[in-house]
């Protein structure tokens, strides 16, 4: 019987962390979400101020496969995405506020000297996701796809 309780207690335990850990997530405007692409599963980094949406993914020298960032804006518009100081091909998936994809460019290369493209949507977009180069052509993903995520 006291084993029993002792079971209990820590399950009730273990589910209230998991309770706390998801509300803080909610409260505190974690920086990263999970994002389903078909049955693929993200872990996305969420860049929302004019800083963080600068910086991007400049300077890192890997992502893994599951790993991207979501540029979020407050309307649909045309958008515009550049690639300096960053050091891996990037996908750049522009998407409306359906979260519908409207326009990819494709495995976009690093600057390595100024003046840096700029990539510039064809469509509006609310948000832009990039992912590792060449993974939304591995996942087969294309124009009119949904992709799932909660902000």
């Amino acid at each position: 019987m006291i084993k029993f309780a002792l079971t209990e207690m820590k399950h009730k335990h273990i589910l209230g962390l998991i309770l706390y850990f998801v509300l803080f997530n909610i409260i505190s405007g974690s920086g990263f979400i999970t994002m389903f692409i078909g049955s693929e599963k993200f872990n996305v980094e969420i860049a929302r101020t004019g800083k963080e949406k600068s910086v991007g993914l400049m300077y890192r020298k890997g992502i893994p496969d599951n790993y991207g960032m979501l540029f979020v804006y407050s309307d649909e518009d045309i958008r515009g995405m550049w690639m300096k100081n960053t050091l891996i091909n990037l996908d750049l998936i522009f998407l409306n506020s359906k979260k519908e994809v409207v326009e990819i460019i494709a495995d976009v290369p690093p600057c390595l000297k100024d003046p840096c493209k700029s990539y510039i949507s064809e469509y509006k977009a609310k948000y832009v996701l990039e992912l590792k180069g060449q993974i939304a052509k591995e996942l087969k993903l294309k124009t009119g796809d949904t992709i799932f995520f909660i902000l």
